[in-house]
């Protein structure tokens, strides 16, 4: 009896033991899996870069270490040099503020905002379309430099001369002081972005220093016209603006009311102007290219109200950069708070007013 007991108590050992060692075997079969699993994914990340990155992403990215302060604000001005004329080079750089004033701009350019909406991806290269609320620093130094030149006009008068140290101290000084006071814009642009060694990298252009700085060639006044009383132009009459760098169109096609928007304020409407410009021969080596925004436009009401800009526009009808030759039809929509049957819009380039139409509202 004791030894049927053991023999049977030996064969449960046994049957135990056979199944612990199956498990031990299926748990070790799906761990190995797993590892080759991971393997597997780690060298496809290793072979073909971060599997999350696209031009969308690495846009926003972009502009988020703008945001946290994380970016060169020589390099801003440096893309805008480089696709401007000589005399701009000389006269103004990056190099014309001291440190003290570059890392105040520093700290203004976190306050900018940013949305990236799409992508457009063509073999090695994407456009990604960005809505940035940047500074209006041309605004600032608009202002700084009329300053600056009716400082040194003065002094001449006294018979005292001005050197170049003291010129950019003054300025810098003008500079640092307004930027307490600096507002903000909204803009929409196409950012360039590029495949390099599989990597998606954002081309740093004039148009990333307009989008987050707004400011361009025309900021320094490098347009060729006289300061004679601002010139008329016509609706649906192409106005052709004449520059050190070539010449283009302007057409103001009209104006029409839309109501409220989704972006309602009480007492506001969206008045959306049409316009469009054709690139004659604006451009060096063709290369730089020509754009006109909204900030490209003053406008007033029939009360002489400024207006504002709404932050709308649609799909069809964005500004774009454009080469010689080419055309874009484009819209900036503004918010109106009174009753005025017309916009008043005048056409300038930085500081500089270069004609001017009254627009009636349909």
């Amino acid at each position: 009896m004791v030894e049927s007991l053991t023999k049977n108590l030996d064969v449960i050992k046994m049957k135990l033991v056979d199944a612990i060692i199956y498990k031990r075997g299926m748990i070790m079969k799906k761990m190995k899996k797993l590892a080759v699993a991971l393997i597997l994914l780690l060298s496809t990340i290793m072979l073909y870069g971060c599997w999350f990155e696209t031009p969308r992403v690495n846009t926003d990215s972009y502009f988020g270490d703008v945001k946290k302060g994380r970016t060169d604000i020589q390099k801003l001005f440096t893309m805008m040099e480089e696709e401007s004329n000589q005399n701009i080079k000389r006269d103004f750089n990056g190099n014309s503020f001291s440190e003290e004033t570059q890392n105040k701009l520093l700290k203004k350019l976190k306050g900018i905002d940013y949305k990236i909406e799409s992508e457009n991806i063509d073999g090695d290269r994407a456009r990604v379309r960005a809505n940035i609320k940047g500074m209006d620093f041309n605004i600032i130094v608009g202002k700084a430099m009329e300053e600056t030149f009716s400082y040194i006009h003065e002094q001449a008068l006294s018979g005292v001369q001005i050197s170049e140290k003291e010129k950019n101290a003054y300025f810098d000084n003008l500079v640092n002081k307004y930027l307490d006071q600096v507002t903000y814009s909204d803009r929409v642009s196409y950012i360039d972005v590029e495949k390099v060694d599989k990597d998606w990298i954002v081309k740093e252009s004039a148009s990333i220093s307009k989008l987050l700085l707004g400011i361009d060639e025309y900021t320094f006044g490098s347009e060729n016209q006289d300061s004679e009383a601002v010139q008329a132009m016509s609706l649906n009459t192409p106005f052709t603006v004449k520059t050190e760098m070539g010449n283009y169109n302007l057409t103001i096609e009209g104006a029409k009311a839309i109501g409220a928007g989704k972006w309602y304020e009480f007492g506001v409407n969206q008045v959306v102007l049409d316009y469009n410009y054709e690139n004659i021969s604006f451009g060096v080596n063709n290369v730089t290219m020509l754009y006109i925004g909204e900030s490209a436009f003053q406008v007033l009401d029939d009360e002489g109200n400024i207006v504002d800009t709404y932050p709308t526009s649609e799909e069809s009808r964005i500004p774009e950069n454009i080469g010689i030759g080419e055309k874009c039809s484009a819209t900036v929509t503004f918010k109106l708070k009174s009753d005025s049957k017309n916009l008043n819009v005048v056409f300038t380039r930085g500081s500089r007013k270069i004609c001017k139409i009254t627009v009636p509202i349909n």
